[in-house]
């Protein structure tokens, strides 16, 4: 049986169990309609979507099913939502003081002008929000307790936030009192890096920049402090976050519970001058669980032109001559965005023989379509050229400071980017055949335990969280040999928790897998130098009812695009790549503000 199909099946045993449930509390209703709503409803949650459209009749109000307009839930779904809701409308509500408010004009002058964030270009330097749409995000971001910025890579979200954490403090907030945090461990350690980068840029060093170069960045969990004995969180309605200023990155993948978990924690009562900053890119693939929230919110903003909500559209990440990686991404996310204009945006088409003018260039390439067709070969070659230089220049195993740039650099070097995870070319698939082909022609010690190879150099991802031990899903580590107290060789898993390294043994290490190849999904919140996008090859005959085809949408292919810092190479069919131009996720959520 197939996964697609397993899936379904427990999906309606899902739902059969809950109609047992239900059935009692509703008595003058058929199990059979009882067991329709919660079928669709379990469907859309496995989907991502919070409702389903009513249908021909409506439940009765109870503590099961709840209707809002057209649009049937879950009791326990809305009630999450509406709260959500009405957490966003308190926020947005919040003003600053009379006495912040006239701060504003000297502050701005101070941090753009006095002492500005300067980067040189050629023989010029340039203000880190001088002019321009930055100026204006900055202008609002410090106007407004409750700020949402969005923008793709390389738009100047961090430095946006960097001039606006110090504005912050010569306000008067203290560096102590501001949290930052993203959803993932990765997508922390890049929020802090990308701070450190952009305060390095003062032209004068002043003790308030000096303290902000102290904070750090941690997960959602770790920023609620979740208990796994209790299995609840520390920080919540009745024993607030002591922060004052909290900055959540990589909005897009929080979903509904872990959104109304933050709001539920924020200390809007306890701190006067409380304020919340979300950032992210409201045009990537939205939350792995249920819920749209950062896209919904961006829609809701803009619809009322709110000052509260700014987008930032001009790129600036990518290297010189990298412009057309943002110009494929523009067209991913472009409403009539063909494939004809999506293919003229590469670089050019390439073929294996000159795929090393690719990786050393900056850009996006197309894999030809007949080279494309030979996985094999065209593994092979990618991991020669892009992959073993890696594992022929690991770190010392006694030089921490050589594994800590290693864990920050090196091992996002690059990465292959599958759409599926299952099936030949799925990520399971190429990570054991790119094992067996890197160990056929590089002799390693290695490790067997269970069906899982280890040897030096091996990358592998956290794929579920274990908040005991402090690794959550989407952290990514090194195998590499190390000496334990006795003198003896040993393989462990290394990771760079919040600043620190911390290693593993193998059989200890929680649920992973390796990461040569990963998902779409799992690559939110990083980024790498050069990623390898894999399509599977066409089918003969596209359905687009065909529920394997559900993940083939605009937003994974600009998430997956919008990874890479210098160059794209793309292997994919037509059908299937402008299948994806075509179509979009649609979660149905009904979020009102």
């Amino acid at each position: 049986m197939n996964e697609e199909n397993l899936d379904l099946e427990l999906q309606e045993e899902y739902a059969k169990f809950l109609t047992k449930e239900f059935a009692f509390f509703l008595p003058g209703i058929s199990p059979e309609k009882i067991y329709e709503w919660n079928l669709s409803l379990v469907r859309a949650s496995k989907q991502g979507s919070l409702a389903v459209p009513v249908g021909d009749r409506v439940p009765p109000e109870s503590d099961l099913f709840k209707t809002r307009g057209n649009l049937l839930y879950f009791h326990k779904t809305f009630k999450r939502l509406k709260y959500l809701e009405e957490g966003f409308r308190s926020l947005l509500a919040l003003q600053n003081s009379e006495e912040n408010s006239k701060k504003i004009p000297s502050v701005i002058g101070d941090i753009t002008e006095i002492n500005p964030l300067l980067i040189r270009k050629g023989s010029q330097d340039f203000v880190l929000c001088g002019e321009g749409e930055q100026r204006k995000a900055l202008e609002a971001a410090l106007a407004h307790p409750f700020f949402v910025l969005t923008g793709g890579p390389g738009t100047g979200k961090t430095t946006v936030i960097a001039n606006l954490l110090r504005g912050l403090v010569r306000m008067g907030y203290s560096s102590s009192d501001i949290g930052l945090a993203a959803p993932t461990g990765r997508a922390a350690q890049r929020l802090k890096e990308s701070l450190d980068n952009s305060l390095a840029f003062a032209k004068r060093k002043e003790e308030s920049d000096l303290s902000l170069a102290g904070l750090s960045a941690s997960t959602l969990h770790r920023l609620l402090q979740y208990n796994p004995r209790r299995k609840s969180y520390k920080f919540g309605e009745s024993f607030p976050l002591p922060y004052e200023v909290i900055v959540i990155d990589e909005a897009s993948m929080v979903d509904l519970n872990m959104m109304s978990r933050l709001l539920e924690a924020l200390p809007v009562s306890q701190k006067k001058n409380f304020r919340l900053i979300l950032l992210g890119d409201a045009n990537q693939l939205p939350s792995v669980e249920a819920g749209a929230i950062l896209s919904d919110l961006v829609k809701a903003l803009a619809k009322v032109k709110s000052s509260h909500f700014l987008e930032l559209q001009v790129s600036r990440r990518q290297e010189e001559g990298a412009g057309s990686i943002s110009q494929a991404a523009r067209i991913c996310i472009r409403e009539n965005g063909s494939l004809r204009d999506f293919q003229s945006s590469a670089i050019s088409e390439i073929s294996l023989e000159n795929l090393q003018s690719a990786l050393d260039g900056k850009g996006f390439f197309t894999i030809r379509k007949e080279d494309s067709k030979d996985l094999e070969t065209l593994l092979e070659t990618y991991s020669d050229k892009a992959i073993l230089p890696n594992l022929e220049n690991l770190p010392d195993p006694k030089d921490s400071n050589a594994i800590q740039r290693y864990l920050t650099k090196d091992i996002n070097r690059s990465r292959i980017l599958t759409i599926l995870r299952n099936g030949f070319y799925g990520s399971d698939s190429i990570n054991r055949r790119l094992t067996l082909s890197l160990l056929s022609r590089k002799k390693e010690r290695i490790v067997r335990i269970g069906n899982r190879t280890y040897f030096p150099g091996l990358p592998v991802m956290i794929t579920r969280n274990d908040r005991a031990r402090g690794v959550f899903n989407g952290d990514t580590g090194l195998v590499l040999e190390m000496e334990t107290p006795n003198g003896e060789k040993e393989l462990r898993a290394l990771f760079l928790i919040e600043g620190t390294i911390r290693d593993f043994a193998l059989d200890t290490l929680p649920s992973h897998e390796p990461a040569f190849a990963i998902t779409v999904h799992k690559s939110q919140g990083s980024e790498y130098d050069s990623i390898l996008i894999l399509f599977p090859p066409d089918p003969q005959d596209l359905d687009p009812n065909d529920l394997s085809l559900e993940l083939f949408r605009k937003e994974i292919l600009y998430t997956a695009i919008t990874r890479a810092k210098q160059n794209v190479i793309l292997s994919a069919g037509e059908k299937l790549l402008g299948f994806a131009l075509e179509n979009r996720f649609e979660r149905v959520t009904g979020f009102e503000l």
